[in-house]
């Protein structure tokens, strides 16, 4: 389920509203980079931008900040959140705590149809990057892993998993090209969905921490070296 589909199903399949498509706009800018961090969000300049009045960006811009992805400055206005270690960290451990209680809950939950979706998602996972498909492989990373978070039946952690992946996103972008082989991160997500399958609750659960704490490691490695090592704040 992506945010959208929670807002639509929120808005019990009405019509998006202005305030709706900006935020979307304005999030997929951020999170590709096509907007940098600390890069200021001038209310007019940006509804100009848009095509639309001043009103459904104002909504946008206090929708993205609930997702952490805007900060308003006193006097100064809003502007893109910067990136910073200290967000990184304190995004993937709740995600770890999260994710990997997901995982847990899933595993009983796993059907044969269900692993054999999941295995195919997986070899498109594969398909994709070695044919550099960037986009595909994000989408069907992302099919992954809510296709066995989705299995733990809890709609609000799922939710609150996806406001915590968005906002990792604008990390993990970072450093594409720096989480080793597809190959690797292959196994690493083979061995989730196979440990699944035995039914081992605890050993998956401990996998997917295992995997998302990698992650923010090489992703912080990366950070280090862009923003200077002594940038933690």
């Amino acid at each position: 389920m992506s945010l959208e589909s929670i807002w639509n199903e929120n808005r019990g399949g009405r019509a998006p509203t202005l305030a709706h498509v900006a935020a979307l706009e304005l999030r997929e800018e951020i999170l590709s980079g096509k907007l940098d961090p600390g890069q200021p969000l001038p209310l007019v300049d940006t509804a100009e931008r848009l095509g639309m009045s001043i009103m459904p960006v104002r909504e946008a811009v206090r929708r993205l900040e609930f997702e952490g992805l805007v900060e308003q400055l006193p006097q100064k206005g809003a502007r893109v959140s910067p990136l910073n270690i200290a967000d990184l960290e304190d995004v993937y451990h709740t995600r770890i705590s999260m994710e990997s209680r997901a995982v847990y809950r899933a595993v009983p939950k796993l059907t044969q149809e269900t692993y054999r979706s999941l295995s195919k998602i997986l070899d498109d996972y594969r398909e994709a990057y070695l044919s550099g498909d960037e986009d595909a492989g994000r989408t069907a990373h992302e099919k992954f892993h809510f296709g066995l978070y989705t299995l733990s039946g809890s709609v609000w952690m799922v939710r609150m998993i996806r406001l915590l992946w968005d906002t990792s996103e604008r990390f993990r972008r970072l450093s594409i090209h720096h989480r080793g082989s597809i190959e690797d991160r292959m196994q690493e997500h083979m061995e989730i969905l196979e440990t699944c399958k035995r039914q081992e609750a605890e050993r998956a659960s401990d996998l997917m921490g295992e995997h998302l704490h990698r992650t923010m490691e090489i992703v912080k490695a990366d950070m280090k070296q862009r923003l200077g090592s002594d940038n933690t704040t």
